[in-house]
């Protein structure tokens, strides 16, 4: 079990290695540190917390105007864009991973 691991490990590491997740932390370390934007994401959170208890339309109304201003910075766009393109990566990788253990655990007849 331990030579499985490392084999993952060693998966993940080369992965970490790739343009697109170097991209993708590249710009999440950007956005995480532009406080403007930091601002909206936390407003957005709070309000929310705040929609769920109440349900109060102005407050969703709100939350529709940050999500609206937070999309025209072009860094949390790419941001977007490269969190999509990683879940479909890994998606990807977890589909091979459920085949392939589907095939062992297969019982042919």
């Amino acid at each position: 079990m331990n030579n499985i691991e490392r084999k993952i490990d060693s998966l993940f590491d080369s992965y970490e290695k790739t343009k697109l997740y170097k991209d993708y932390i590249s710009v999440k370390e950007q956005l995480e540190n532009n406080k403007e934007i930091m601002n909206i994401i936390n407003d957005i959170k709070r309000l929310q917390k705040i929609a769920t208890n109440n349900h109060d339309l102005l407050v969703e109304k709100e939350i529709k105007k940050l999500y609206s201003k937070l999309e025209s910075y072009p860094l949390y766009q790419s941001y977007l864009i490269l969190k999509d393109e990683i879940n479909d990566e890994l998606f990807q990788i977890k589909e091979i991973f459920d085949k392939y253990f589907n095939e062992i655990l297969k019982i042919n007849l």
